[in-house]
């Protein structure tokens, strides 16, 4: 679908969504929406809280498009402009958002010196750990317990984390498949999964070719299949136990990965008990360099 148009997908209804379904029209309608607007209703849907505190160019930035894309999706969804939806956020919220602060979001307000990086990134974790709720990482970690061999797949932006967590996860001792393509080899790999097998799939951005077909084997064979993903948007978020870390993946002085790697820790060493436990109390040197 052109840039523009979402409001087609909607029966040509020009009636803006309220704050309360306005993300589910945005998840029910993904699909038909063009790149630039899937990247923008991805950033819409899992920050939808922040928008009344962000303009038109900030949104933008953020989910990497044009302010024009964010004023005419605004439109194409009914609103007046971004403005209306703003207000139609705000209007929701009860009580009143608090005032903004510096380095909020990862979108700086003052300079972007070290102080103001390590302030966004603990921002960034602050909101991991709001977004993990009460039952956390325990289903991801329930869902693979004793399962050989752990399968932890996925693709470019992914592959850092993937790293991550095969490395903590086989020094405790655990056997650990890789998948970082879909070569013939390695397919063939996932057609013979073992029965006693567990797949993590990661998946950053809109690289969820390997990730997606790693869960399909695990389908196919019977085995636990969970999903460490970077949007409540992904199609990988959508197939059974997921859990979603927003990831900005470009970097560019954002938290970017902070926060995902964080979590991706944390989910390794309750797979891999014996190994060095981590918090996500502070981003230590092994997040910075990876």
């Amino acid at each position: 679908m052109r840039e523009g148009t979402a409001r087609d997908a909607s029966n040509g209804s020009a009636m803006p969504p309220d704050a309360h379904t306005l993300a589910e029209r945005l998840r029910r309608e993904y699909e038909s929406f063009s790149p630039a607007q899937q990247a923008l209703a991805r950033y819409l849907v899992d920050h939808i809280a922040e928008l009344p505190l962000l303009s038109a160019h900030e949104i933008a930035v953020a989910a990497h498009c044009s302010p024009a894309t964010v004023v005419r999706f605004a439109q194409a969804l009914g609103y007046s402009g971004y403005p209306e939806l703003q207000r139609t956020v705000r209007a929701a919220q009860r009580p009143a958002l608090p005032p903004r602060r510096a380095g909020q979001l990862g979108l700086f307000t003052g300079g972007d010196g070290i102080k103001n990086l390590f302030a966004a990134d603990h921002l960034a974790l602050d909101d991991a750990l709001s977004r993990l709720g009460a039952d956390g990482i325990a289903p991801l970690a329930a869902a693979l317990a004793e399962r050989t061999p752990l399968i932890v797949a996925g693709e470019g932006h992914a592959r850092p984390v993937v790293s991550l967590i095969e490395e903590r996860v086989a020094r405790a001792g655990r056997q650990v498949v890789v998948v970082e393509s879909l070569e013939p080899r390695v397919r063939a790999r996932l057609a013979n999964m073992e029965p006693g097998a567990g797949v993590l799939a990661v998946a950053v951005g809109r690289e969820i070719t390997v990730a997606d077909a790693a869960l399909d084997a695990a389908r196919t064979h019977g085995v636990p299949g969970v999903s460490l993903v970077d949007s409540s948007l992904s199609p990988i978020a959508r197939a059974g136990v997921s859990l979603v870390v927003p990831a900005d993946e470009r970097g560019g002085g954002a938290p970017g990965l902070v926060a995902f790697i964080a979590v991706a820790q944390a989910l390794a060493d309750a797979l891999a008990p014996s190994a060095p436990a981590r918090t996500l109390s502070a981003v230590d040197t092994e997040v910075a360099a990876v």
